[in-house]
C-alpha cells in the first residue's frame, strides 16, 4: 500500500513546487476566503492574455484602444479609472465579457480578490 501511494505523493509534491500560477479559488468560495487568497498579477495577466488580448481585442489597436490590456501597467491604469465597469462587465454574475464565453466563476473570484487586494504584483 505504501509503495502504491509513493508515486502519487511524489507527483503532488513536484506539481505543487513547479506550478507558476496561483490556483483560482473554487467556485462558490466563502467571501472570507479572499482575505487569505494570494492572487498574483502574473496569474491575472495569463488570464487576460489568453481571454482578452487575443485576436483583435483589448491590445491597444482597433476599436478597443480605450481598454488596452496588453501590459500589466496598461491594465492597472485602465482599472484605476474604470474598476466598477470592469467588475460589471468581466467579473459579475451578469458579465458579458469576454464575448466568446464568460470566465469561470473561480477565475472571476480570483480577479475580484486581486482587485480587492489592490492589484498586488
Amino acid at each position: 500500500m505504501k509503495t502504491a501511494l509513493f508515486p502519487l505523493v511524489l507527483m503532488l509534491l513536484v506539481y505543487s513546487c513547479t506550478a507558476e500560477q496561483a490556483p483560482a479559488p473554487k467556485p462558490g468560495i466563502e467571501p472570507t476566503a479572499c482575505d487569505t487568497a494570494v492572487i498574483t498579477s502574473a496569474y491575472i495577466m495569463t488570464t487576460i492574455s489568453s481571454r482578452c488580448t487575443n485576436g483583435a481585442c483589448h491590445k491597444g489597436t482597433g476599436n478597443f484602444v480605450v481598454s488596452d490590456f496588453s501590459t500589466l501597467e496598461k491594465l492597472k491604469t485602465y482599472l484605476n479609472a474604470n474598476e466598477a465597469i470592469f467588475r460589471e462587465r468581466v467579473t459579475s454574475a451578469n458579465a458579458d465579457m469576454p464575448p466568446r464565453g464568460k470566465l469561470s466563476e473561480g477565475t472571476r473570484d480570483s480577479i475580484n480578490c486581486w482587485l480587492s487586494h489592490g492589484m498586488p504584483d
